[in-house]
Parts: C-alpha cells; structure tokens; sequence
C-alpha cells in the first residue's frame, strides 16, 4: 500500500533508503520513545521497515496498519531520530504527513478527535474562554490596565503568546516577566487577546492541515489590520509554526519577521538594553533544550548567552544537552494519545535533571516547564522547573502577585 501524502511530496522513499543502522534507537539522546517501549515499531527505524513492507505488500494491512499507527502517534516529534540519522531521513515531516494519511484513511485516534472538537470550539487547546487570555491573569501585573491597554493597540512589534502562555498558571509567569522587559525597555508591543487564536501547531502535528489553515489565516489577517511587522514568541512550537510549518505544510508565506524568546533576550543584551541588570537574585540553573527550540529550530546557543550574562546566575549543563537532551515527554501531542506513556518518557528527564548540582531547571518552552513543574516533585526531585523569561525579570529585579506562590 501507498501513504498519498508521503508520495506527494516525494518522501516516500525514505522508507527504502532507511539503512537499518539502529542509531535512532542507541544513539546517545535519540529516540525517547524506543527508550520506554523498546519495541521496535516505536523507532524510526521500525516505523520505516513496517512501511516498506506494507509498500512491498510483504505483509498485508492487516498485519501492520494498526501497530504502525501506534507508532506513528506515540511520538513526541522531538526529532532525536533526525539528529543522529545516517542517511538524513526527515523523520519528522514523514510522521507528521503519515499521521494525516492515518486520518484519511479514519484511524485517527478517539483522543485527537475529542481534541480537535474542543479546539475548533474553543479556539485554544487549553478549552478555555477566550477572554481569558490576557483578562485571566492580568491582574498579576503590578499594573493591571496595562496589559489589557496592549491589546488590540497598532503596533510594529507583537506578542503572540500561545495556548500554554495564555491559561496555564506556571506557563504564565513567562508571559508576565516578558510583557514586563517590554515595557522596562520601552518597547512598544501589541497583542491579539481574545483574538489570538491557537497558532495551530496541535492540528498540523496531528496531521489535520485544513483545520491548522483555518487558525492561521486568522491570526495572519488580525495582525496585518494592527501594523504588525515582527512577531515575538517564547514559544517554539509556535514559533515552529509561524517561522517554517506554515509554509512547509499549509503553503502559506507571510511576510512577518518571526523571532524566538531566546534570540529575542539574546539581541537585547547585544544592543545593550539590559545592561542594568544589578539586582540581588541568585541561582544555581541547569538548562533543559526543549525539542522545538533545540533540535528542530536550532536555538542553542541563544538561551546560554543569556544566562551568561546574568551576574548572579551559576549554569551547569545537563548530562544530556542540547542536540543530545532527553525530551521532557510533552510533546507531539502524545498526552492526548497516551498521558502514560508521556510521563514514562518525562521519567528519563528527571533522572538527568537530577544529575546536576543545581536548584532550578530552565527552560524557554511553556509546556516543557509545565509539564516539569508537574512531574519533578512526583519524582521526589526538589529542584524547581522555571522559564528563561522569569530567570531575566527575576535578575533585572522585576517582581509581581503571585509569583512565588505559583511556583
């Protein structure tokens, strides 16, 4: 049999030139997943040879559909495959166009499905009101009006805060300490609020294309009514999806300058906007490389200048980092398809966190540092899980409501 979306694209011959080598499921950081199964339909390697001997007819759909599925689902797309892949195979883009082909084909798992319903209706994966954006939580902010004066406002420069940074309260933090360095730099910002929709980033990995088009069309259009000529995101996986994904799988090209939270801190600190950092806080940091922002944008280097450049911040790397580090479990959407098998993975992340001599792990992704703020005292570990944004208005000295009590 034949997947349509990967003979399309051209791709399916990935599933030919696999050499078997097993790197992705031995190499060091690769695949998670493979790591808690070890059964071999969950590496890339096992998912390439079901798919070439269901290609082959070697064996019957029967036979291998149904495991390849759970294969192609339990994934966490956090690309540690790709990074250590002999012969370059695009793992990534094959599972997320496999997975659209599963929903063709009306073997989409039931959870997705009650995912997609609750997004299409909600607007955000989070379930919640839309109001709640911004009016959820800004009355954290020492000023309350200002956050919801930003919204809405014409501005050069946005905010495009995603599901997690909108509703989540640890995730949430993030998005205060960076509304704050905003305003202590005098930068002026606008954001979408109620109007800002999921970036679509759950539909495009789950394969749904059409419906991730429907989100970002309008997200595209409200910023353009607004001037908006660069947009910043802490985020990677929004990110992801405004800077390549929407192109890459949806064909649409904007023509908005899409900028990482890292990057963003890292240019601040290169044009000398946070030179006043001089504030009494102080913390022992470890740095986890969320997967969208490490391996399948690049982002390395960008969050450790900054840390670097905090005077009162002492950085120790984590066993596993950067193009190595273990994914943290929460993503691919694999919680909505097996919660269980996502925190056997996030098991592994612990184990390397608590490796390291330090007091707080940071991250610059809303569901990586949530999902380890959740997990970490489970394990019995005491160290906390805190996102970069915070650490740099933490060290420039900034504080507001709730801050220490959501952590």
């Amino acid at each position: 049999m034949e997947f349509p979306s990967l003979k399309e694209r051209g791709l399916d011959i990935h599933a030919f030139t696999c050499a078997q080598c097993s790197f992705c499921q031995v190499g060091h950081g690769a695949c998670p997943t493979y790591k808690v199964k070890r059964v071999d339909s969950y590496s890339g390697k096992g998912k390439m040879l079901i798919t070439r001997a269901l290609a082959q007819k070697r064996i019957s759909k029967e036979e291998g559909l149904e495991g390849l599925r759970d294969g192609i689902f339990g994934c966490t797309l956090c690309g540690g495959c790709e990074e250590v892949c002999q012969v370059d195979i695009p793992f990534i883009q094959i599972y997320q166009l496999m997975r659209s082909d599963f929903k063709d084909m009306g073997m989409w798992p039931e959870g997705l499905g009650d995912a997609k319903a609750m997004l299409m209706k909600s607007r955000n994966i989070q379930g919640q009101p839309q109001m709640d954006r911004i009016e959820g939580w800004s009355y954290w902010h020492p000023e309350e009006d200002y956050l919801l004066d930003r919204e809405g406002v014409k501005s050069k420069t946005a905010i495009f805060l995603g599901c997690a940074s909108s509703f989540k309260a640890v995730p949430i933090q993030a998005s205060i300490a960076t509304a704050m360095i905003m305003e202590k730099i005098d930068e002026e910002f606008t954001m979408l609020g109620e109007e800002e929709w999921c970036c679509g980033a759950p539909l495009i990995m789950t394969g749904d294309f059409e419906g991730a088009k429907e989100f970002a069309l309008h997200n595209i259009r409200k910023y353009k009514e607004l001037g908006v000529e660069r947009i910043v995101t802490n985020c990677p996986g929004c990110y992801k999806m405004w800077a390549h994904e929407y192109h890459e799988f949806l064909d649409i090209d904007h023509e908005f300058e899409i900028i990482y939270g890292a990057d963003f801190f890292m240019r601040l600190i290169d044009e000398g906007k946070m030179n006043n950092i001089s504030s009494d806080y102080e913390a022992t940091v470890t740095f986890h490389d969320g997967c969208d922002a490490g391996r399948n944008a690049g982002f390395y280097e960008e969050p450790r200048k900054v840390l670097e450049n905090l005077p009162g911040v002492t950085f120790e790397e984590l066993p596993h980092n950067k193009a190595n580090c273990y994914c943290c479990g929460s993503g691919g959407v694999l919680r909505a398809f097996d919660n269980e098998f996502a925190l056997q993975i996030n098991e592994l992340k612990v184990e390397d966190i608590e490796q390291t001599n330090t007091d707080i792990v940071v991250s610059m992704c809303p569901s990586c540092v949530d999902f380890m703020h959740g997990q970490l005292p489970v394990a019995g570990s005491e160290k906390a899980s805190m996102d970069l944004a915070v650490i740099i208005a933490k060290s420039l000295g900034l504080e507001w409501e709730g801050l220490d009590e959501v952590y």
